[in-house]
């Protein structure tokens, strides 16, 4: 146990059981729903194709929701999970804008693998000194900029106080333990019905 965990009795297989059957039920019905496109497209044979990869589907969507119920759990219980979903935003984050973010940095590697080393051997031609000069200075003062910016200490502020809130996650804790922790059917509420109906006639 966390010595940062909150004292809270979680039933974790109630939680993996709901979020399995959560998944398996809304693939049911995506598969459903599905076929019926794929038999005005792709025919029958795309259809049957799809029927038989279901089963697989299925039991992978449904480990997929009990994975995530768990996690979103252990988010408001460890504070290790909660610093692997800031890594995570951080990953995404750095993906999509790092380049950017790093301009100068590239250019300077870009400078220096493809115009100034070229053929196994290094071009310090005045041409390629200027530009590499340009790049250093511009990469050094960035790097500078960088370390002094507001905004990132802003981001590293709100990471460390949704890291360390544990009061906070405290009480998601014990709004989420009931809800996710509700029996949840199996199979869709068509399949449902016609059971009943069929039990009732």
């Amino acid at each position: 146990m966390d010595k940062h965990s909150t004292n809270l009795n979680v039933p974790w297989l109630k939680i993996m059981h709901a979020g399995f059957n959560a998944g398996f039920r809304w693939t049911i019905s995506s598969i459903v729903l599905g076929l019926l496109a794929f038999l005005m497209s792709d025919g029958l044979e795309a259809s049957i194709r799809v029927i038989l990869w279901s089963p697989v589907v299925m039991f992978a969507m449904g480990f997929l929701f009990a994975s995530l119920g768990l996690f979103y759990i252990c988010t408001c219980q460890f504070k290790w999970a909660r610093w692997m979903v800031c890594l995570f935003w951080f990953l995404v984050a750095f993906v999509n804008v790092g380049i950017f973010v790093l301009l100068p940095h590239v250019c300077l590697f870009v400078c220096l693998r493809f115009i100034v080393y070229q053929s196994g051997a290094w071009d310090f031609s005045g041409t390629n000194i200027f530009w590499v000069t340009c790049w250093t200075i511009a990469t050094l003062w960035w790097s500078w900029k960088l370390v002094h910016a507001k905004w990132i200490k802003s981001i590293w502020g709100k990471c460390l106080a949704y890291v360390n809130d544990t009061e906070g996650a405290k009480k998601k804790l014990i709004k989420a333990i009931p809800k996710m922790s509700k029996k949840q059917p199996l199979l869709p509420n068509f399949f449902s019905k016609k059971k009943r109906k069929a039990a009732n006639s």
